[in-house]
């Protein structure tokens, strides 16, 4: 969790507000964080990658309850650190869709905030940290016992021999202490039982991945990688790696070496070194285009350009796609990037648009 407060990240962004307006800025602040919608997530991870297209209107409407002069205009700056500051509270909030959208919209180190770089440093090391305490077994109480009251228990060691009268006034409370017990019987076992249930989900899904890695072929593309070139078996093994990423939100740690060893499954090439995206997209066919399959909701294009590409690719054909590319993500289709990062980059756009 971080320990810096609104002041220091003013003061790292060479800002210097009046206490007053501090106080308001975190006012507002708190108040988003604590009714935030999957939709505002998104905008302001694109806001704090200056995204010049997404509506802010309601971000603005919030601050200026508390102060009526704060304008998206005059306060450019000041919006992106306090668009960082509250996703940086969300991190700290241990929400999968933020820390995704925030690594996913840096595009690999393609794409860089103006401002609160902080914030992505943290992101990526909340990743890391989450990756494997969600994997962690959790406690599974294996003794399981009733509840019972020894007060109740010596009332009824009391009574006499055909005391009747006392019989009957002691029933309901046995009947109480009979039903509490159920319920903490009843909690406890389903407890475990969902401890355990998520244990078995994640090694099915560990085992999942596992065999797909050790068989060497493609579920996408219905062939081996090693029929692929490098940058082909980098994105539908991105894809591969997404599906069956059916337990965890953020993936397994290893995930960037996973996919390394399915790249180096594919067709040798003589150094493998960055590629053109648009040649990479383009030299699949349109068939192949066709089975690699997409999250149910796609993210925003600017936080899964990778992703895009494919899409427009799908409905515009072999080099139609790249002007609509470059205007929706704000990227030109001749970036070039390693098979290793376009693989772990489109990875994590997969897992953003399953949470979405």
């Amino acid at each position: 969790m971080s320990t810096y407060t609104f002041a220091d990240r003013y003061a790292q962004s060479a800002l210097s507000p009046s206490a007053t307006i501090i106080t308001s800025r975190q006012t507002s602040a708190d108040r988003i964080i604590e009714n935030v919608t999957i939709a505002q997530i998104l905008d302001l991870a694109a806001a704090y990658y200056g995204s010049p297209d997404v509506n802010m209107h309601w971000f603005r409407d919030e601050f200026a309850k508390e102060d009526a002069s704060f304008s998206l205009v005059n306060n450019e700056r000041e919006m992106t650190v306090l668009a960082a500051l509250i996703l940086e509270r969300l991190v700290d909030q241990e929400m999968p869709e933020v820390i995704l959208a925030i690594v996913a919209g840096h595009v690999s180190g393609l794409r860089s905030p103006a401002e609160a770089d902080w914030l992505l440093h943290a992101t990526k090391e909340a990743l890391g940290c989450l990756a494997v305490t969600n994997r962690e077994p959790g406690v599974v109480e294996v003794k399981i016992n009733g509840t019972h009251n020894p007060q109740l228990k010596g009332e009824i060691a009391e009574l006499a021999e055909g005391d009747w009268e006392g019989v009957l006034a002691a029933l309901p409370k046995i009947r109480s202490e009979a039903q509490s017990s159920d319920t903490n019987v009843a909690v406890k076992t389903s407890e475990g039982l969902k401890a355990l249930n998520r244990e078995v989900e994640l090694l099915r899904e560990e085992s999942q991945i596992l065999w797909w890695l050790f068989s060497g072929y493609s579920k996408s593309l219905h062939r081996n990688f090693n029929a692929l070139n490098a940058p082909q078996a980098a994105l539908a093994g991105a894809i591969d790696l997404g599906v069956l990423t059916t337990a965890s939100h953020l993936g397994p740690i290893a995930a960037p070496a996973i996919l390394e060893r399915v790249i180096a499954a594919a067709k040798k090439a003589k150094g493998v070194q960055s590629i053109e995206l648009a040649t990479v997209i383009d030299g699949f066919s349109t068939d192949d285009l066709e089975r690699l399959e997409e999250s149910s909701v796609e993210p925003p294009p600017r936080l899964a350009p990778i992703s895009t590409a494919i899409r427009l690719a799908k409905n515009a054909g072999p080099g139609a796609w790249y002007a609509r590319f470059l205007t929706e993500t704000g990227l030109h289709s001749s970036i070039k990037i390693e098979p290793s990062a376009l693989a772990t980059q489109l990875y994590y756009e997969q897992l953003l648009g399953q949470l979405l």
